[in-house]
């Protein structure tokens, strides 16, 4: 059986996207006041920015799908709980379960995105082998 295993410069890439998402979401109340978006709009947010997050770790993270996805999901839902939590450390910022919930629709999205591109990665992989 295959390994999990995490390619290095694809990694980077989750890093720095990780570090982006921790500093939007631990700007001051202030600031973010500043930013002109809208409470909805803010909230909304979460589930691209973690679709997203999603999608580039699981193309940082490669090995047998299923524990690959599985890795990939506690991974990061254990990371938007983390960031909620760090919110309350924030000036002018709360946690909120509601935007953690948001944050694993966006995992969600991510995965089912990835599953449901897999046949034409796979098509495109076999085809550039030949």
């Amino acid at each position: 059986m295959t390994a999990l295993r995490i390619i290095p410069i694809r990694s980077l890439a989750v890093l720095a996207y990780m570090a982006a998402l921790l500093a939007l979401t631990t700007l001051p109340g202030r600031q973010v006041a500043r930013l002109g978006f809208s409470g909805t709009l803010l909230d909304l947010a979460h589930i691209p920015l973690f679709t997203g997050l999603t999608l580039v770790t699981l193309w940082a993270v490669v090995g047998p799908r299923a524990p690959r996805l599985t890795l990939v999901v506690v991974a990061i839902v254990a990371f938007a709980a983390v960031d909620e939590w760090l919110q309350h450390f924030a000036p002018g910022r709360v946690p909120s379960l509601a935007d953690f919930v948001r944050d694993v629709l966006g995992v969600g999205i991510g995965v089912a995105l990835a599953e449901a591109s897999r046949p034409l990665v796979l098509a495109f992989r076999k085809e550039s082998q030949r």
